[in-house]
């Protein structure tokens, strides 16, 4: 699923984990999510453009709510490319989402600046 993020704006996203049998998946608070932007995805040393390393909370059990700033999403508008994966407090690491679009477009309105 791409996402699309007004470039320097607020984004709020969800991140639903499920099994095989579309049962959801409950992380513990010990466990992390890692979200990750890249401008390629097919280069793996590449730094990220964004990086977010989300706890899970138990008031949404087995869908992750996350927040990118505006400070995060200033980023030149074009396409990049996201994935997230699961770390668990055991050290295990698995991708839940294959890399899909990232798509970063300029704003049209701006906030009023008072003065």
């Amino acid at each position: 699923m791409f996402i699309i993020v007004r470039r320097a704006s607020t984004f709020f996203g969800t991140i639903s984990i499920t099994d095989c049998d579309n049962n959801r998946i409950v992380l513990s608070n010990t466990d992390k999510l890692i979200f990750t932007v890249k401008k390629h995805q097919d280069n793996e040393d590449e730094s990220p453009v964004i990086k977010k390393v989300i706890i899970p909370n138990r008031q949404s059990e087995g869908e992750y709510l996350f927040e990118l700033t505006p400070e995060e999403t200033d980023l030149s508008p074009g396409i990049y490319y996201y994935d997230v994966g699961v770390q668990r407090s055991n050290g295990e690491f698995y991708h839940i989402d294959i890399p899909d679009q990232f798509i970063i477009k300029e704003s049209i309105s701006r906030k009023e600046i008072n003065g």
